[in-house]
């Protein structure tokens, strides 16, 4: 096909101020912009009372292949802080896998770090627009669409006449569909969501530990302290456990991204036999999807070596306390170290 499967590029953060005061803290409401050939990015923001930054990033991008590419439209907010010209944006939930987004403005144009979909950091540059432009540049990303799905319908409607060709491209499209959308880090997606989980009870683990410790250094008469500490031990054994429910959740997410693979693979070693060529960009399709795959595994990895390790120190700081008069608090249950993700 000549117009190709969007590929998840980078995911689009703008920043910008409606001017500043002499202390260098912005003022007012401020939207920017940007745009590229399948994708269009938009932020509105404010300033709070306490001179903080609050807003929403609004993604427009084209999404699909062949003549059903659609326009898609996700969006997250975030709160922010500007020091001097270094923004410092915090996003409410994962974003690409990542929590923040660092900048530095420069006149009216933001140099920022933002989170790709491949959960890689890109350096872009944004500038200011407002309502109008961002309706502007939607109307000029539908007309892409419209034109790039009016000659793929185009391209179809000639491939009829070959049904066995036809039939073969559109089994390598739709393969390549599936797996961009299994394969997807957006916010939302099966894989996000996943993480986001995993997140969520490493944090839990990480307050019963803490207030392991505080109790653990509290009075031990009759040994109220070490059975309390006991206690807590529990609760971080539970988050571990409640970790491990998370692995089992997201296996399956990432064994349909390889079966994914492994099937649009076979599609288009049928198209090379048949000498018919590959969807635009279906290499690229492949790589982010593996990339996406070696990323979500990886952090979800770093989080079970974290929940493992507060695990043992929460065993350990019980173990310690029990002893002696107080071994009565021993607890004779001991939770497995999670493994690794392959």
């Amino acid at each position: 096909m000549k117009y190709l499967i969007v590929a998840a590029t980078g995911a689009a953060v703008l920043l910008g101020t409606a001017g500043c005061s002499g202390s260098g803290t912005p003022i007012g409401p401020a939207s920017y912009l940007a745009t590229s050939n399948s994708r269009v990015a938009f932020i509105q923001w404010r300033t709070t009372s306490h001179g903080h930054l609050r807003g929403t990033i609004t993604e427009d991008s084209a999404n699909g292949s062949g003549a059903a590419q659609k326009l898609t439209v996700s969006s997250a907010p975030f709160t922010g802080v500007m020091s001097g010209s270094s923004v410092r944006l915090t996003f409410g939930s994962l974003y690409f896998l990542h929590a923040n987004a660092h900048g530095t403005l420069n006149g009216s144009v933001l140099t920022m770090g933002v989170p790709a979909s491949d959960g890689k950091v890109q350096r872009a540059s944004f500038s200011p627009s407002d309502k109008a432009g961002y309706g502007d540049a939607i109307a000029a990303l539908r007309t892409r669409i419209r034109h790039a799905n009016l000659l793929a319908a185009k391209q179809l409607a000639r491939q009829r006449r070959q049904p066995a060709h036809a039939q073969a491209e559109q089994g390598a499209q739709l393969a390549l569909s599936a797996l961009q959308n299994d394969a997807s880090l957006a916010a939302g997606s099966k894989l996000a969501s996943g993480l986001g989980r995993f997140a969520g009870h490493l944090h839990a683990g990480r307050s019963h530990l803490a207030m392991e410790r505080v109790d653990a250094s509290g009075a031990n008469k009759y040994c109220a302290a070490a059975f309390t500490v006991a206690g807590d031990a529990k609760a971080v054994d539970g988050a571990l456990q409640t970790v491990h429910g998370d692995i089992l959740n997201l296996n399956p997410d990432i064994s349909v991204i390889r079966l994914d693979i492994a099937t649009a693979n076979a599609r288009l070693r049928h198209l090379s036999r048949a000498r018919l060529p590959a969807p635009a960009l279906a290499a690229n399709v492949i790589a982010s999807a593996r990339a996406n795959v070696t990323q979500a595994i990886a952090m979800a990895n770093s989080y079970i070596d974290e929940i493992n390790a507060i695990d043992a120190q929460a065993r350990s700081i019980a173990a310690k306390m029990a002893v002696g008069r107080c071994s009565g608090a021993a607890s004779g249950n001991v939770v497995q170290p999670i493994p690794h993700l392959h």
